[in-house]
């Protein structure tokens, strides 16, 4: 049975609303004032509240706001003020108290009923409303842990990349992600989606996606703006654009390359005071499609004990309760303060003493990639993801006399050799060969790219090393090699991967075969390794000599082929 509270100081008036609401079936509970009726409230939990007006010790309009509260945004009981006060004042301070209707006194059985009926079916409704908010919310605390798993998985967790991220709802429409090179380059991309919410944050997948797989497979940053711009401008409705920083730190700590589309400057900060800004060169990704990124990227010196710091416009655009911005000059005051301690604990700090607890209207992202030898520490994460054919590629099944367990095989020609990176492809490969590969992934990386730059640009492009003999012919090469590429229509490379594994050993045979006429082996093998030339060039060869287990170039010199062994637990 359902439960009604009569709240009146006149005992004959809750006598008659008790004989009414019984009719109606209801059970009844009184209490002689507001006080007494947030007691009765609390201990009955009842369905309707009949309220008086005028009462002792507490009167029904502070009685209703009590009740009101206790209510909360998740439940919702009807109170009906019945009083014979015609004042309008009084009335509307009875509306904004919380009240949801009024019977006038004497009560009559028919308004009575009718109006029990008509609460009954707002109640109906709001309990219904109540149960959707609630699914809706567990839906999206589901969604959300999924997303977020999905987001953040396999990111560079070495503790040097501080962060602050503050959704303005439950999905944020910012990104942040990072993730280590088979090169041994540390990418991190803060990433600003139109909007927020929902329906910002909706993006963020395929962005995630797009940056993991391919600097997982050694692509560089340019080619994974390039893909991630192509592919957003494919998905993402009209009007809706990601804004980003993208970030590569070299191993070396000697630069930073940095691009900035449609984003705030990114501060490059030393010693106190912030040496350099970087600023947006472009518009957002997904504005237009197939851009060139590699021009976009700035070097920025680095050295041990800088600092890279990123934010979204969520931080400068944030807003004090007389709507001034918080502006990009006062976060670089901070930055540059002698209080100055950490970065994101200050700017959190600030930012709230600024806003004084006033709504947020933008998601609010800011880190600090803190440049030391830890940047580049992390947990052993399995990254192992697919690749997608796109090359003559095939995997050749060894004969039972052939010692070595899996065969792979590459091979790229003609234009293939202009528009494809077949390093990304054969570290993939290897990945899917050989688990737990990151603790060789890098010299194979490195003796990889070295033989096939070699192949390329002296057995295909036929460029003399020569000419980088000085700081000078640097460019000089350089220019000459995107001109040959240009115009290259003709020439193959073929690869050729084998592996074998036993216990704690794992050895990986390399060939590369290219269509040119080769080099004069005993000349190249045989130039002493300590010249002043070598400062400036040949030292690839030395370095796969030193990493691999043997080194044999094949007459002419067209043909190379290294054994990589390792020794460890696998």
């Amino acid at each position: 049975m359902k439960k009604a509270l009569v709240v009146d100081d006149n005992k004959i008036n809750r006598h008659l609303l008790n004989v009414l609401l019984k009719r109606n079936g209801y059970e009844v509970i009184q209490a002689e004032n507001g006080l007494q009726a947030i007691e009765q409230f609390t201990l009955h939990q009842p369905f309707i509240v009949f309220m008086d007006l005028m009462m002792p010790v507490m009167d029904g309009i502070e009685s209703c706001k009590r009740i009101k509260e206790l209510c909360g945004q998740t439940s919702f009981v009807p109170i009906i003020f019945v009083t014979a006060v015609s004042d309008d004042t009084k009335l509307s301070e009875c509306i904004e108290a919380g009240g949801d209707d009024f019977i006038a006194k004497p009560v009559d059985l028919r308004i009575l009923t009718a109006r029990i009926k008509s609460v009954e079916r707002l109640s109906h409704l709001y309990s219904n409303y109540y149960a959707m908010v609630a699914s809706t919310q567990r839906d999206q605390e589901v969604a959300k842990t999924v997303f977020n798993r999905v987001i953040l998985a396999d990111s560079h967790d070495c503790g040097e990349i501080k962060t602050l991220l503050e959704p303005a709802e439950m999905f944020s429409g910012d990104i942040l992600l990072s993730a280590m090179s088979p090169a041994g380059e540390l990418h991190v991309m803060l990433a600003d989606f139109t909007g927020h919410g929902l329906k910002a944050a909706i993006g963020a997948l395929p962005a995630s996606n797009i940056f993991k797989a391919m600097i997982a497979k050694g692509f560089t940053c340019d080619k994974v703006l390039g893909e991630m711009n192509n592919k957003l401008k494919k998905i993402l409705p009209i009007g809706m654009f990601m804004a980003v920083q993208y970030v590569v730190v070299r191993k070396e700590l000697d630069y930073a390359l940095v691009c900035v589309c449609g984003m705030p400057d990114v501060f490059i900060r030393k010693g106190g005071k912030i040496k350099q800004k970087i600023s947006s060169s472009l518009y957002p990704l997904s504005v237009s499609a197939n851009v060139d990124y590699k021009p976009l990227f700035e070097k920025a010196p680095l050295d041990t004990g800088s600092s890279i710091i990123l934010f979204s416009d969520g931080v400068i655009e944030a807003t004090d309760p007389d709507n001034e911005l918080f502006g990009q000059d006062r976060l670089e005051a901070l930055l540059e303060s002698d209080n100055y301690q950490n970065a994101t604990s200050d700017v959190k700090a600030a930012l709230a003493d600024f806003c004084q607890g006033g709504e947020q209207e933008d998601d609010i992202s800011f880190a600090e990639v803190i440049c030391g030898e830890g940047l580049f520490k992390q947990s052993k994460k399995d990254l192992i993801s697919d690749i997608n054919a796109i090359a003559d590629i095939t995997t050749t099944e060894i004969q039972e006399d052939d010692p070595w367990a899996w065969h792979y095989q590459l091979t790229l020609a003609g234009t293939e050799l202009v528009i494809q990176d077949p390093i990304p492809l054969l570290i993939s490969q290897l990945k899917n060969m050989e688990k737990n590969l990151e603790d060789y992934l890098q010299p194979l990386y490195t003796i990889l790219t070295e033989l096939y730059v070699n192949a390329l640009d002296h057995g295909i492009l036929k460029l003399d090393s020569n000419l980088k003999s000085t700081p000078e012919g640097f460019g000089i090469y350089f220019n000459e090699r995107e001109n040959r590429l240009n115009d290259l229509t003709t020439g193959s490379i073929s690869f050729s991967l084998k592996g074998f594994r036993q216990n704690d050993q794992l050895k990986i045979k390399i060939t590369i075969v290219d269509s040119g006429t080769g080099f004069d082996i005993s000349k190249v093998l045989n130039k002493p390794k300590a010249t002043e030339e070598m400062i400036l060039y040949g030292r690839g060869i030395i370095l796969v000599e030193e990493l691999c287990q043997s080194l044999v170039y094949s007459e002419p010199g067209n043909k190379v082929e290294v054994v990589y062994t390792w020794n460890g637990a696998i």
